[in-house]
């Protein structure tokens, strides 16, 4: 049975992304770098990578002449080479914003608005690249661009 592809959910995917939905995918970062180690981490996310890759080879309606299953072994091969610094920046970037005086700020609202019971139902408290998702989407894009610059 051929079931249609949410490419929402595609971390190649230029435009609108939403990200994978299953709970492991929205782990922030930090919580991800402690449960997992850092070999299993680096592998979830390169392993995410590359299955996105391969459903554009397969599945999706892109230039057969660039989107090869040798593209797809090349954004392997450069986000395993990238994933650490790109791990490392992301990890500095998100960190630097929760300490920032600006989010220190945003913490002391969400608690006064909590206790007038005006908080938003919508209200997100993670940086916004703060997930395994956008760990994934940034690493990957990166890496789609550099492959399809070399096809």
């Amino acid at each position: 049975m051929d079931t249609e592809i949410n490419w929402g959910f595609n971390c190649l995917t230029t435009g609108i992304h939403h990200g994978r939905p299953e709970a492991l995918w929205n782990l922030p970062l930090f919580q991800a770098t402690h449960m997992f180690s850092a070999e299993d981490l680096k592998e979830l996310v390169i392993s995410r990578i590359y299955t996105d890759a391969l459903i554009f080879v397969h599945r999706g309606q892109t230039d057969r002449r660039i989107v090869t299953e040798e593209w797809a072994t090349c954004i392997k091969e450069l986000a395993t080479a990238k994933y650490s610094n790109v791990l490392q920046h992301k990890i500095g970037e998100i960190s630097r914003y929760y300490r920032s005086p600006e989010c220190k700020r945003d913490q002391k609202g969400v608690v006064n608005r909590i206790k007038d019971n005006r908080l938003n139902p919508k209200y997100q408290p993670l940086h916004g690249h703060d997930s395994i998702n956008m760990l994934c989407r940034i690493l990957g894009t990166e890496c789609s661009r550099e492959a399809s610059k070399d096809s």
